[in-house]
């Protein structure tokens, strides 16, 4: 059974409702409140959101749903802890324009695959927000523009490879580079997105691109010296 509904700003609204299948916004709603659709599974489309007035999501109000792909959030300026949490059936994120987020916001997506336009006014990678994110491949996401790296942002994300977190389609090597400009507290924060990724890039990177076999293992090496054991 599916249901219309209309989100009118409160906490917790349509907590747990699975019935829930399309959002409307009430005129003048600027903020989906913290667990509004929470456990909502049978919501999959947020594509309302585009053009809307919507500024702000609270802490968990996605958590669980059944969102499949996210698109058209240009205007959401902040992002709570845990908004999209646990949606396992999300696969896509587009169009992402926020300025603030919250940790572990897309903790548990498994089936995450792709997150494109990482918001350039985001220079931090918060704690935790890809954790877990078993299926990811891509995060478009220019390291010039990130001065921090969150501990567990990419935990558990065993399909990223190091070069898909720059737009610019850096390889190890320039990542390399700018890991030595970093100082040595900065690159412990980014220990787990680019370390647990050396064995996957050096049998799936250099591979595919033909690069010696020798000089990968020079450039894995190189990597993990750059981390406290």
């Amino acid at each position: 059974m599916s249901k219309a509904v209309v989100c009118t700003g409160r906490a917790m609204e349509f907590m747990g409702d699975e019935e829930v299948t399309h959002v409307t916004v009430a005129d003048g709603v600027t903020e989906i409140k913290r667990y509004a659709f929470s456990g909502c599974k049978g919501l999959t489309n947020l594509s309302f959101l585009k053009g809307s007035v919507i500024m702000t999501i609270g802490e968990g109000a996605f958590e669980g749903s059944g969102i499949i792909i996210l698109l058209g959030m240009e205007d959401v300026r902040k992002i709570g802890s845990y908004a999209f949490a646990e949606c396992q059936d999300l696969r896509t994120i587009e169009g992402l324009g926020c300025e603030e987020m919250g940790e572990a916001c897309f903790w548990g997506c498994t089936l995450l695959q792709s997150m494109k336009g990482w918001p350039a006014s985001m220079t931090v990678i918060p704690y935790g927000t890809f954790h877990g994110c078993t299926g990811m491949t891509t995060v478009d996401c220019d390291l010039a523009h990130v001065t921090s790296i969150g501990a567990n942002a990419f935990a558990g994300c065993t399909s990223l490879l190091p070069p898909s977190l720059s737009a610019s389609g850096a390889n190890p090597v320039a990542i390399l580079a700018y890991l030595k400009r970093k100082s040595k507290d900065e690159r412990i924060a980014a220990r787990t997105a680019f370390l647990s990724s050396l064995k996957h890039a050096q049998s799936h990177y250099y591979n595919h691109t033909g690069d010696p076999c020798g000089a990968s293992r020079r450039i894995i090496m190189e990597f993990a010296g750059l981390f406290p054991a």
